[in-house]
Parts: C-alpha cells; sequence; structure tokens
C-alpha cells in the first residue's frame, strides 16, 4: 500500500549521486506527499552516477586546522573524478542545505525516519564526499598553491559548520535531534544556523570558479529537478518541498 511505503534515504543517496539531502513527508491519506529530492533518484539520469561509489571516510586533515598543510599535488590525488563531477555534487549539498532548512521550519516529512535532521547532515558530509569534493575541485585552481590553498579553507569552513552540526549531537541519542511536533527541542536555532552557514561558505567556494562553469553546473541541476518532476509517477502522490529558483 502506497501509505506504507518507504523510501529510504539511505538508499536513494547511497545508490546515486543524486541529491537526497531533503527527508521527505508523505501522508497516509490518497492524497500522500513525496519531496521533490525523494524522486530525483528516479531520474535517468541519475543513472550516469550509479557506478560512484556512495560511501567514504573523510579525512579528519580536510576538516581540522592541519587543512593548510595540504599540497596541491596531494588536492590532485584526492580522487579521480573531474572538475564538473565535484561541482556538481557540491552543487547538490548547497541545495540539500536549503532543503533541509525549509523541512524543519515547515514541519513536513514523511515519517520519523525522514525527520532525523542528523542522519541528513551525515548524508551531506559522508555520502557525498564533501571534504574530498572541496580538496578536488580546488586542485583545478589557477593560480598556484595560495589560491588553492584559499579555496580549500573556505570550503573546509562549510565542512566543519556541518561536522559541528553531528558533534553538537554526538553526546545525544538520534532520537532527540528528530523534526516533530515539539520540534527539536530547542535546538533549531543552532542547527538552523549552521545549515545557512554551510551554503554560505559553498557559495563563497563556488566562486572561486569560473562563472560560466558554476552557471552550466547549476543549469544541469535544474534541468535534472525539471526531468524528475516530469517523470514522476503522480500516482505516488504529490511534490512538495520543491527547491527554490537558484
Amino acid at each position: 500500500m502506497l501509505s506504507s511505503m518507504a523510501f529510504s534515504t539511505s538508499e536513494l543517496v547511497s545508490k546515486r549521486w543524486t541529491h537526497q539531502s531533503t527527508l521527505l513527508s508523505m501522508s497516509a491519506t490518497s492524497t500522500e506527499a513525496i519531496d521533490e529530492s525523494e524522486i530525483r533518484c528516479l531520474s535517468r539520469r541519475s543513472l550516469l552516477f550509479k557506478g560512484i561509489a556512495a560511501t567514504a571516510s573523510i579525512s579528519a586533515a580536510l576538516i581540522t586546522s592541519t587543512t593548510t598543510h595540504i599540497t596541491p599535488a596531494q588536492a590532485a590525488s584526492a580522487d579521480s573524478l573531474d572538475l564538473d563531477s565535484y561541482l556538481y555534487k557540491i552543487v547538490r549539498v548547497r541545495e540539500a542545505t536549503q532543503q533541509e532548512r525549509r523541512l524543519i521550519q515547515t514541519g513536513k516529512f514523511k515519517d520519523i525516519q525522514r525527520a532525523n535532521v542528523k542522519l541528513a547532515v551525515k548524508f551531506m558530509v559522508q555520502n557525498y564526499r564533501l571534504a574530498d569534493c572541496v580538496v578536488g575541485a580546488s586542485a583545478y585552481l589557477k593560480g598556484g598553491n595560495t589560491a588553492q590553498m584559499k579555496a580549500i579553507d573556505v570550503g573546509q569552513t562549510a565542512v566543519q559548520n556541518l561536522q559541528t552540526i553531528l558533534e553538537y549531537f554526538d553526546t545525544s541519542d538520534v532520537e532527540n535531534i528528530k523534526v516533530s511536533s515539539s520540534g527539536l527541542g530547542g535546538k533549531e536555532e543552532l542547527v538552523l544556523k549552521g545549515l545557512e552557514a554551510a551554503q554560505l561558505k559553498l557559495d563563497e567556494f563556488l566562486g572561486f570558479f569560473d562563472d560560466s562553469t558554476v552557471a552550466k553546473i547549476k543549469a544541469k541541476v535544474q534541468e535534472e529537478n525539471e526531468l524528475n518532476v516530469k517523470e514522476f509517477d503522480r500516482s505516488l502522490g504529490d511534490i512538495i518541498n520543491l527547491p527554490p529558483p537558484s
């Protein structure tokens, strides 16, 4: 039955490198609602990213002050993706921070699992390998080591903003940071500020790259979102929490 269908956030993100940071909401009535980010995995275009590994550990050196000791050679060998692939993931994480903020502010979610804010942030950091993407993309910058290290510092600040949300709740049960009718137990402000700070730093990081390149990536993301909406099976419900125009 549709009302009991489970669209696992972890499965959607780990199987395909399309954006799934937004936690989704579906009512138990005939007007079930499905978040736009959930159906992104159904896109034909998402299959292009199916072969990319979905899990990877994040080096502590990339999210601490030791970041300044990373050399361009280390950055270049951090991964084997091209610049567009790195920037694509970064833009998707940026979009994820916006969607998660809207989710928290509106309280729209499908079930308790998808209301888990800590899990959503963990996906942003780990499943998109955000720290690795920042280092890898920075290796493509012109201007030598100085320009690359400046970009890495900015990008890793975004990673640290998200990590701070996770670390803040490390001593708490995951259940304590779920969106619910009673909110996040007074933690909303910290989470929202962390998500906003991460988005702003990602915007600043993208500013290091050629405008036309970034515009191309954002256009690709927008095109995929529109295709997903068109291809989505409306019998499954309605789409909510659509991303705003970038």
